[in-house]
């Protein structure tokens, strides 16, 4: 849905010049495009086009632009009750939502903007509602739209908890963003399956922004957790704190997510001093650490969120942030909550912190071990780990609940939250003698594992359910046979591929053993070697083990603790210069003026309900000429030999947002054998002739071009590049 053509004009203050307005918006998505939030090409037209001060007409053109939230409606007592989100998040919220040209988007929690913005990416094929539960808002969206031009947007006034009646498209919403923070998702039937949803999902009063897909009617999270802040929702879908306060202390204590706890009897346990247990566990002054709370929160039974009055005298020491309440659990007449001890300034002069935990009443201490063996566990095990993977099942689902240990799980009341915590992926052992050498093994050169024939450090992969202690305690008896009693953590190491995105983690453990290499039976790999510093510049080393060996050697000691917050070593692959693309095959076979073309199936991850070729990808050791055969006998049915097949077109595609190009063949046949069946229903869903000169609508754009491109003569055609 794009803009209309005949549209009025904006309504901006008197004052305001345009031209500073467009160079203000400019700037804005230069700048979020710079610090990663934008990352395709259009998510940031969408940004540079929607004039954002038109839905902000009560502020100044400059705080229109600002990376920043714009308050546009308050409750009696002075709270945002509506306001156009932070520009970064916006970005952040639409990038994972994955709008496409066509789509049909829900919006819940409205104000005009975020719908322009989505309006942009669905082009005037695609549809979009945006809803809120408060009239004056959706009047207002409603005056902005129309004044801007995207007034085929639909503004709903209702309580998302209860959708209308015939506001859900047929099949479902190919994606729903959620703009206000929600405790819950009642929108699960409401969406497509492979569709969207983005939310700010509430976990134990913490927020996240957090993408979904829909697969087998139940959604997975497959983008990072943002940590975030939105109006709350209101209506029926309004979350309860389920706060209860602790009498004469003005401690407050929230479930949000799980059974509320008795409190009265905590009131003793705050007159004394409290007992402290430190976690050796540290953390930037500047780095967020919301992943340790969530992780607590799933688990610890009894945990609840801990606030308290600014002005109460009730001996907490170091209290929680006033918008950000702490990490607590309570245990009968005890509690223990998690808080910070400062250390130093840090590196970068904000701060060194360590986690440490206070511990209340008379089984204080206790509760407080019980956290920080749950954040050490954390430490070790998930810290330096892929971001958690979420799965919500509708609550009336009759799909097994997790296993118990397999996954935290929090039960709503339309939904059931699984939390999965993924572990370092791998771990490796930097074994050590009194005379300063380091034991590599040679790996393989012919077995399809981690840089074969290369010298590396001892170790592999964690498997599931399996520990990092557990999991290099395993390698190495199953490497060497030896258990090695002084393994400490040394390093986490990371490689990251020559663009810098992330490939591999691996937490390095660091220990002594003083026997000779022929005395140590090899069980995997070629060859043991003890090796000094200066000898691995002549060896062919994996590059990893050789930043680890060079780490320690500059090191003046490895820690001594095993959960302190390890050093980051990190090591990037070598940029590999030559392009790589993909190829493609595609079938052009034309009989009396008309070719054949298939319409793809709708729930194809590839232009559903769209005309296309036949056509594939070739596969390891196939020449094109030889994926084409196979590809039009596995789609079509029809026989056709490599030598009656010429090469009529090439087009040499890059994709938007795509960094690998693909490079796709034509090929037209003099001859072939049979007539075009179905014989892959899940992909196309029928063969037709069209004439040429009228090509059905709609065919995938690059096809259109690549047959008009032939019926030119022309032999080749970049698209994309520009």
């Amino acid at each position: 849905m794009t803009r209309s053509t005949e549209r009025p004009a904006v309504t901006t203050p008197p004052t305001t010049d345009l031209d500073e307005a467009s160079a203000l918006r400019h700037q804005l998505a230069d700048q979020l495009a710079e610090s990663g939030h934008i990352r395709t090409p259009a998510v940031d037209e969408a940004l540079r086009t929607v004039p954002r001060h038109a839905f902000a007409p009560e502020v100044p053109v400059q705080k229109a632009y600002a990376n920043d939230i714009v308050a546009t409606r308050h409750s009696d007592d002075g709270s945002t009750i509506s306001s156009i989100s932070a520009p970064w998040l916006q970005a952040d919220m639409l990038e994972a939502a994955r709008i496409r040209p066509g789509h049909r988007v829900l919006e819940i929690g409205s104000g005009g903007y975020n719908a322009a913005l989505v309006a942009e990416l669905v082009g005037p094929a695609g549809t979009v509602t945006t809803l809120d539960i408060d009239p004056v808002v959706t009047d207002r969206a409603t005056s902005f739209l129309t004044q801007t031009g995207y007034d085929r947007v639909q503004v709903v006034t209702a309580d998302a908890e209860h959708l209308p009646v015939g506001i859900v498209p047929d099949g479902g919403f190919d994606a729903i963003l959620v703009t206000v923070d929600t405790w819950d998702l009642p929108w699960i039937d409401a969406l497509t399956e492979g569709g969207r949803l983005v939310a700010p999902l509430r976990l134990h009063g913490y927020h996240w922004s957090i993408g979904f897909t829909k697969r087998d009617g139940v959604l997975h999270s497959d983008e990072p957790l943002v940590v975030c802040g939105f109006v709350a929702m209101q209506g029926d879908g309004a979350w309860d704190p389920n706060r209860r306060t602790v009498p004469g202390t003005g401690i407050h204590l929230s479930w949000e997510d799980g059974t509320p706890m008795p409190v009265d009897q905590l009131a003793p346990a705050f007159t004394l001093e409290p007992s402290v247990a430190h976690t050796h566990v540290t953390v930037g002054g500047q780095e967020p650490f919301d992943a340790l709370a969530l992780y607590l929160a799933g688990a610890l039974p009894g945990f609840c969120r801990l606030s308290i009055d600014p002005d109460g005298d009730n001996g907490v020491l170091n209290p929680p942030p006033q918008h950000w309440p702490g990490a607590a659990i309570v245990r009968g007449t005890s509690l223990a909550r998690l808080a910070t001890e400062r250390l130093s300034d840090g590196d970068d002069g904000n701060g060194l912190y360590e986690f440490v935990v206070h511990g209340y009443g008379p089984h204080g201490h206790l509760a407080a071990k019980e956290m920080v063996e749950q954040v050490q566990h954390w430490q070790r095990n998930h810290r330096a780990a892929l971001c958690p993977r979420i799965t919500i099942h509708p609550v009336d689902d009759s799909s097994p609940a997790p296993a118990t240990g397999a996954a935290h799980v929090f039960v709503k009341k339309h939904t059931r939250v699984a939390i999965d915590w993924p572990t370092i992926p791998g771990t490796a052992a930097l074994l050590t003698d009194d005379d300063g050498r380091y034991l590599l093994h040679l790996r393989s050169a012919n077995k399809p594992i981690w840089r074969p024939g290369h010298w590396a450090l001892l170790g592999g992969n964690t498997e599931k359910g399996e520990t990092c202690d557990e999991a290099i305690t395993r390698e190495l008896d199953e490497e060497i046979g030896r258990v090695i009693p002084d393994l400490t953590g040394f390093v986490t190491l990371d490689t990251r591929n020559a663009d810098g995105t992330f490939n591999n983690r691996v937490r390095v453990y660091h220990g002594t053993l003083n026997t000779p290499a022929h005395e140590i039976e090899l069980r995997e790999g070629i060859q043991l070697r003890w090796t000094r510093i200066e000898e691995i510049d002549e060896m062919a080393m994996d590059p990893g083990a050789a930043a680890v060996l060079r780490a320690h050697h500059q090191a003046d000691q490895p820690s001594e603790r095993q959960d302190a917050t390890l050093p980051v070593v990190e090591v990037r692959e070598p940029r590999d210069h030559r392009s790589r693309s993909i190829i493609g095959a595609h079938l052009v076979l034309i009989r009396d003026g008309a070719v054949l073309l298939g319409r793809r199936h709708p729930d194809s991850a590839f232009a559903p309900s769209t005309w296309h070729l036949p056509a594939g990808h070739r596969e390891e050791t196939e020449s094109a000429l030889t994926c084409m055969v196979r590809e039009a006998e596995e789609e079509t049915g029809l026989r056709i030999a490599e030598g009656d097949l010429s090469l009529v077109h090439v087009l040499d595609l890059l994709d938007p947002g795509s960094m690998i190009p693909r490079v796709q063949f034509f090929f037209s046949p003099s001859r072939w054998e049979g007539e075009p069946v179905v014989r892959e229903p899940e992909c196309c869903t029928e063969w037709r002739f069209w004439p040429l000169n009228a090509l059905p609508d709609p065919t995938v754009e690059y096809t259109r071009v690549a047959l008009e491109a032939i019926s030119r003569g022309a032999l080749y055609t970049p698209m994309g590049w520009t």
